[in-house]
């Protein structure tokens, strides 16, 4: 298991950006680097956790969020580059610098000879409820506070 953590502000360059954890609180003997035999490679500072091991996995994320304009923010999972189903979450802000939380909670499993990349990212559109063929463009987000969890559930 792995337990990242963003505590201070953060402004994200754009609404399309990789969130980078600087500091890992909770590292398992199994959360090694590129040298090591782990399922999970990371480097504090890196956005992306590399799951090296089939299986399956479980991935937590939740933040605190806002944004120096008011409209929606929105963050997803990415396998590989790829955003994972069920895992776009989006909110609205009333006004500028409100706060709104976010959270992921997902299952995914990894092929035995595959790998998996995941990391999280802000959403650049989301598509509305009444015009769904008509994306809104999503606000840069500024994150107070975030956790980020990956734990390995069978082996």
């Amino acid at each position: 298991m792995i337990q990242s953590y963003i505590n201070t502000l953060t402004t994200l360059p754009t609404n399309s950006s990789s969130v980078t954890f600087q500091t890992d609180c909770i590292r398992t003997n199994s959360c090694g680097c590129n040298n090591c035999r782990s399922w999970l490679c990371h480097n504090s500072g890196s956005a992306g956790y590399n799951i090296v091991e089939g299986g399956l996995y479980e991935i937590d994320f939740n933040a605190t969020v806002s944004s120096a304009t008011a409209g929606v923010v929105a963050f997803g999972l990415f396998n590989n580059g790829e955003l994972i189903p069920g895992t776009l979450m989006a909110e609205t802000l009333g006004a500028a610098n409100d706060y709104v939380n976010i959270g992921i909670d997902k299952k995914i499993r990894v092929c035995c000879k595959g790998n998996a990349n995941i990391t999280v990212q802000a959403i650049p559109t989301v598509p509305t409820a009444d015009t769904p063929t008509t994306p809104i463009t999503t606000q840069v987000p500024i994150i107070l506070s975030a956790n980020f969890s990956l734990t390995r559930l069978n082996g």
